[in-house]
């Protein structure tokens, strides 16, 4: 019985530490074997670069980017982040995403993109970077700055910097045309013999200012025939000598009262004295017009 205690004891022995070895074994067997697999498939950071931005507004901007190197992995997002200020933009601040994602990740027939960003500020400093993610994380492209436009800027009126002709003496006084109510009016003569269209609005700044476009409302909420239609703006450096600098090129079916109608000039023209002449009207047979409310604007958005 002693012998076979100690055959048994040696047994078990044997058996814990060959089991110890066999684990030890097989750990560094897995080991090796997943070490090679990362040797085989390493997988980095992807690589992308910022393009460049175009098509600024004041609201929006249109940024290109492009990936240069997937990093061994799936391309799993990609766009382009941006922020206002001096920030470095990342994806935890803004971002639009670009390319489509399969199965395969984003097929690189998508590296090469461009993203519209949306909801900018006006006149607002902005950094933007391109960015790409993979398995291993998300890479960054260079940083590029720009400046989104100024929007619209209304130029104060008052009714001695306004002269208007043809003025119709018995009704729609031009203190119609900027007193903010517009259930008043001004109104083009009709009772003037000899009167007809053009009529013009002359506005008389007193030093030179820039002019992009107006808004204006019609008299009536509904429509009516003498409703202004076609357009031009004239431009003077004395008050007297007067340029044609832009015209519409038809009879716009006018929204009526309370819509607004935005008149965008192809740029901003600078003057000190500016007409805007009435050459027709809804009808296209009037000869006398009327307008309720009127504002100039200077455009950030278009050229000078």
């Amino acid at each position: 019985m002693k012998t076979t205690k100690n055959e048994r004891s040696n047994y078990r022995k044997f058996l814990k530490v060959n089991l110890d070895r066999i684990s030890f074994l097989l750990f560094v067997m897995v080991a090796i074997v997943f070490t090679g697999c990362d040797d085989d498939e390493t997988v980095s950071l992807p690589e992308t670069k910022t393009g460049e931005v175009t098509d600024i507004t004041g609201e929006d901007a249109v940024v290109s980017g492009t990936v240069t190197s997937s990093g061994g992995s799936k391309i799993l997002a990609m766009g382009i982040c941006w922020v206002a200020g001096d920030a470095e933009p990342t994806i935890e601040d803004n971002f639009t995403a670009a390319g489509e994602f399969t199965q395969d990740g984003i097929l690189e027939t998508d590296w090469d993109y461009s993203v519209t960003l949306k909801g900018l500020s006006i006149k607002t400093d902005y950094k933007a970077r391109a960015y790409a993610s993979n398995e291993a994380g998300t890479a960054y492209g260079e940083t590029i700055s720009f400046t989104s436009k100024a929007g619209k800027t209304y130029h104060a009126l008052t009714s001695d910097m306004i002269e208007t002709h043809v003025q119709e003496p018995s009704e729609g006084p031009k203190e119609g045309l900027i007193d903010s109510d517009p259930g008043t009016y001004w109104h083009s003569a009709w009772s003037v013999a000899g009167a007809t269209l053009p009529a013009h609005i002359q506005i008389n700044f007193a030093e030179e200012k820039s002019i992009g476009g107006f808004n204006f409302m019609t008299r009536f909420t509904g429509k009516n025939g003498n409703d202004s239609g076609q357009f031009d703006v004239q431009t003077s450096n004395d008050g007297v000598n007067f340029t044609t600098v832009w015209e519409s090129d038809e009879i716009i079916d006018a929204l009526t009262r309370p819509d607004v109608n935005v008149i965008t000039l192809d740029k901003n023209y600078s003057s000190k004295y500016f007409r805007i002449r009435i050459l027709n009207t809804r009808s296209r047979t009037g000869t006398c017009t009327h307008m309720s409310e009127l504002e100039v604007f200077e455009d950030g958005m278009l050229p000078y």
